[in-house]
């Protein structure tokens, strides 16, 4: 039997993992296509790190996060999305993810192609997030 929420289970069982990383890719991608880096920022636990790439600079705690995210979104538009989860195994989940955005200023439409990592809490916030990517120009769609 289930609350009306239809979140968690009477008698307290949280969701699981699976669930709690889908969830969480969900609402990621959400507020990068809407370009809300608030909604972005409180995807994180309080002292999370982000890495941009797997060996980049670590940018620590949700504040930093948000600011990062911020002025990442001042040059993107018409952002898209997606993902696949590929495993989840005791707090991490893991998921390819794509994307493109027109970067402003250049008339450019970028692609990424790439795998995210994250350790989430219990909660569904991620406690540390690593991406790994490749990007290229978009090719050009021919108009008919």
């Amino acid at each position: 039997m289930s609350d009306s929420s239809g979140e968690f289970e009477i008698g307290g069982r949280a969701p699981a993992l699976g669930d709690l990383f889908d969830r969480w890719l969900q609402a990621f991608g959400g507020a990068w296509q809407a370009q809300n880096a608030d909604d972005i920022a409180r995807l994180f636990t309080g002292d999370a790190t982000w890495f941009e790439t797997p060996f980049g600079p670590a940018v620590k705690g949700r504040q930093a996060i948000h600011e990062h995210w911020s002025n990442a979104l001042a040059g993107q538009r018409n952002v898209v999305f997606m993902y696949r989860v590929l495993a989840v195994q005791g707090d991490i989940g893991v998921a390819r993810w794509a994307a493109q955005m027109d970067i402003t200023g250049t008339g450019k439409r970028i692609e990424f192609d790439g795998v995210i990592e994250c350790r989430m809490d219990g909660s569904g916030t991620s406690r540390l997030t690593r991406l790994w990517w490749h990007d290229r120009e978009a090719p050009r769609r021919g108009t008919a």
